[in-house]
């Protein structure tokens, strides 16, 4: 069976590498051998490893046309031209594996339909890395009803909360550390902003609960501002600061968000180190399950990979793979509508009825208290920490311009989630 490779960098090295020095080994489990083919770069000037010379193109049409290829295996990265050779691949009868997740979370159901009879769109790597979520949500899960999904998604940011919670220095220094160790690109925007951690939680809460959710309406904030003393208050508390992306099915549709979140130390998230990813499922009959692994790098997603091509080809001589993915929208619960208990680190002028006022404007927005620290302070500023009882964020949201109109507030510190109780309980919703 032949396969085309689109794009040559770290992950598409390791894929190409793997079948061609794996042939024997997957022959034993198809039955054929796998042949790459072709391989699709960009760069004319980049030197290229030995022998892969007569298998490099520069012409996509080469690949697209050529009616021997049977699979496409798209790591270009990015939205274009990726979406375009994707669909066309898919028009052209070629099952496609990708590890595109910005792709998928705009495009997923329109490509799915454009796919003739037999041609299969594959995405396992697109999320988590080498943890297999995308397949158990598509097939093991298929008979349960899920009501949340919790994870840690994003190997970047698990890293530097997690060498920031060990005492590592601030957020500069543990950025600093992660991308000296590869967890972190020149430009990490995508991950310090939840942006690539948004996209994965839209393909899984898709998959999940049966209609597409259009990324764009998912509710984000990153970690850029979080500090040292968010992590020693959050010790204080009995907790740590994870960036976690939750899809939780409710009555009034699907609330959707990725932020920082103070989660107790008994939580199965809570211990997941470094940049290891982790996806928390909860639903009946099953119960919990907790998926965890590497979820970046190219070992893991070429893993991935390289798992999905083997489950395209076998469906290409047996006909029965081709799972639809959800068209109609998913509908969403409004930010200003999510349920949860917050913590928040305010900056105060240190004089008298200054921490009276802070309760009053909670108690007006109809929010109670349920943690509240002020040290003593001999400036003339103080630090008080608090966490609400789980209220709504629109609530939430008028305290706060409650504060902001008055003089004793200086600055808004940190805002983070603050599921103190287990995140399965009724009244953390």
């Amino acid at each position: 069976m032949r396969i085309a490779v689109l794009g040559l960098g770290t992950v598409g090295r390791h894929v190409v590498e793997a079948l061609d020095s794996e042939r024997e080994l997957f022959r034993s489990r198809l039955g054929e051998e796998l042949e790459v083919t072709r391989i699709l770069v960009r760069d004319r000037e980049k030197e290229r490893p030995a022998g892969l010379d007569g298998r490099i193109t520069y012409d996509p049409s080469a690949i697209l046309a050529d009616p021997s290829i049977e699979i496409v295996v798209e790591l270009l990265g990015g939205l274009e031209p990726a979406r375009t050779l994707i669909e066309q691949a898919l028009r052209a009868g070629k099952s496609v594996v990708t590890a595109n997740k910005e792709v998928i979370a705009r495009s997923g159901p329109a490509l799915s339909r454009s796919a003739t009879p037999g041609a299969d769109l594959l995405f396992e790597a697109a999320v988590a890395g080498g943890i297999p979520i995308i397949r158990s949500l598509q097939e093991s899960l298929a008979g349960n009803r899920l009501e949340a999904i919790y994870g840690i998604v994003n190997g970047t940011t698990n890293y530097i909360l997690s060498r920031m919670q060990q005492g590592g220095g601030g957020f500069a220094d543990a950025l600093d550390e992660a991308r000296r160790l590869g967890y972190a690109e020149a430009d990490p925007s995508d991950d310090l902003d939840a942006v690539d951690a948004v996209r994965k939680i839209a393909i899984l809460a898709s998959l999940a609960f049966g209609g597409w959710v259009d990324v764009d309406a998912v509710a984000k904030e990153g970690i850029r501002g979080i500090t040292e003393d968010d992590m020693a208050e959050a010790k204080r508390l009995g907790g740590v600061i994870k960036l976690i992306a939750r899809a939780e099915a409710t009555q009034d549709g699907l609330s959707l968000g990725v932020s920082p979140t103070l989660i107790p130390l008994g939580h199965p998230l809570a211990d997941v180190p470094g940049a290891q990813n982790a996806v928390y499922v909860r639903g009946e009959p099953i119960g919990e399950l907790l998926f965890q692994g590497p979820g970046a790098g190219g070992p893991a997603t070429s893993s991935a990979v390289i798992g999905d091509i083997i489950d395209a080809a076998r469906s290409r001589r047996t006909g029965g793979r081709s799972v639809d993915l959800p068209r109609e929208p998913a509908p969403l619960v409004p930010l200003g509508q999510h349920a949860h208990a917050y913590y928040l680190r305010l900056r105060l002028r240190n004089e008298t009825g200054a921490l009276a006022l802070v309760a009053q404007a909670f108690a007006s927005a109809g929010i109670g208290l349920s943690s509240v620290r002020q040290p003593m302070s001999a400036s003339g500023e103080s630090i008080v920490s608090l966490v609400t009882a789980p209220t709504r964020r629109g609530q939430l949201d008028e305290a706060r311009l409650r504060l902001r109109r008055s003089p004793t507030l200086l600055a808004e510190e940190s805002l983070i989630l603050a599921e103190l109780e287990p995140m399965d309980a009724p009244s953390a919703r």
